[in-house]
């Protein structure tokens, strides 16, 4: 048998002896089971001391969700200044995306739904504005804005009423911002709401006393409460404020005329005149038409005729299509004896106007003064057709009647005119003397 195939030969096993003094911890013997148990134990306690560590704690839960919270407000934080500034240079579209954006992580902001609503305001959106707004309001009840835009999206509905409800809880939550208070006071001027605009005025005019505006609603107020003297005095505080101010000038002057301050009218006017030829910077700038007409008025009234005439003149080629204009320029040029010029303006009276008695009353007062009492006759005629109870019609037809020495039926036509206005010099004065003809 050759090595490779021999059988190996087993060898007795060798058992190490235990030491001398060692402790024995063969199975089943009281020190073998305690040290099994020992380590069981610890084994236990390490598994449970890891399960503690690694389990969820509730804290620990909520500062995750807590520092979610803050991550997803920071991050739409920044997509609302990103829509804010969009908004602002008029992109709309971007403006929207952003705040929508910013709204999807972090619906609670009621900034977010206001500038949301203004983006669709803007873009004539009013459903979708008046639904943020809304919402903006639920998620906080104590910001102003979206009180302020939706009572603009009532106001373009024309439901002025609500419109004024919002703008005054505007300006209640924000009393810093006059803007509020001056939307809620113009709309109920514009509604002829005049006593509550003066009440919510007022009381705040001594905060806002620089505010230009909150002195020019004032002087609304009194102008349209028939108390002219009161707004002259109200314009003119708002231009002391802001000598730039729009249509502030041109109230002033028509105030100042209302009021029967003719010289301090003519004045405002020419400064008015001169504050335009200034921001022209050397253009023709046109002079307004309120502004020229109470300028040649306050000067017929100070008795200065051939200087209104000048001014009517004036307004007539820079307002052609303006009646009042023409007419104005008629009778200044009858008291200046300039019957061409008053005979011409006359005829584009009755052109611009011809169911209107005016002009022919004008054009028959012309041809009287001429002499032409048979044409004065027939154009005061076609006046009266017009306007049977005009007394200046009458007055006129009565006159070339008595200038063609037809006294009774000028008597007559006198008469009825005097019936009209009895305290009329002018009716009484041809009354009598047609009477004693």
């Amino acid at each position: 048998m050759t090595p490779s195939t021999r059988p190996i030969a087993h060898e007795p096993a060798l058992t190490p002896r235990p030491l001398e003094g060692a402790v024995s911890f063969r199975k089943g013997t009281p020190h073998a089971m305690l040290r099994t148990r020992t380590i069981i134990l610890t084994a236990l306690t390490t598994l449970s001391l890891c399960t503690l560590a690694c389990a969820p704690r509730s804290s620990g839960v909520e500062a995750r969700k807590e520092a979610d919270v803050r991550f997803r407000r920071t991050t739409s934080l920044v997509s609302f200044d990103q829509a804010k500034q969009a908004f602002e240079s008029g992109q709309l579209d971007t403006a929207r995306k952003e705040i929508e954006g910013a709204i999807a992580r972090s619906d609670t902001e009621a900034k977010y739904w206001s500038l949301l609503g203004r983006i669709e305001l803007e873009s004539k959106h009013l459903e979708k504005s008046i639904a943020a707004f809304e919402k903006s309001i639920a998620c906080d009840p104590t910001l102003g804005e979206p009180y302020y835009y939706r009572g603009i999206v009532h106001q373009r509905w024309a439901q002025s009423d609500k419109a004024i409800a919002d703008y005054l809880k505007a300006a209640e939550l924000d009393p810093e911002r006059v803007s509020y208070l001056l939307a809620a006071a113009e709309l109920m001027i514009a509604a002829r709401k005049l006593d509550e605009a003066r009440e919510v005025l007022l009381p705040k005019l001594a905060y806002f006393e620089h505010n230009a505006a909150m002195h020019e609603l004032l002087g609304d107020v009194s102008a349209l409460s028939n108390d002219p003297a009161s707004a002259a005095r109200s314009y003119e505080r708002a231009l002391i404020i802001d000598g730039d101010a729009p249509l502030v000038g041109e109230k002033l002057v028509a105030a100042l005329f209302s009021a029967g301050e003719w010289q301090k009218c003519l004045d405002a006017a020419r400064r008015q005149r001169s504050a335009v030829v200034t921001a022209g910077n050397g253009k023709h700038a046109d002079i307004p038409n309120e502004v020229l007409r109470n300028e040649g008025r306050s000067l017929s009234m100070l008795g200065r005729m051939a200087e209104a005439r000048g001014v009517f003149a004036e307004e007539c080629r820079t307002y052609p299509e303006c009646v009042d204009a023409w007419r104005d320029l008629v009778r200044a040029s009858l008291e200046t004896d300039d019957l061409k010029r008053a005979e011409s303006a006359a005829d584009r009276v009755i052109a611009l106007a011809k169911d209107d008695a005016n002009g022919y009353t004008m054009r028959s007062m012309v041809a009287s003064r001429r002499g032409r009492f048979d044409e004065a006759v027939r154009w005061s005629r076609l006046a009266v057709a017009r306007a049977p109870r005009d007394e200046h019609a009458l007055l006129a037809l009565g006159l070339a009647l008595r200038g063609v020495g037809n006294t009774v039926e000028s008597a007559k036509v006198l008469a009825e005119a005097m019936a009209l206005d009895p305290k009329s010099e002018v009716a009484r004065r041809a009354f009598v003397g047609a009477a004693t003809e």
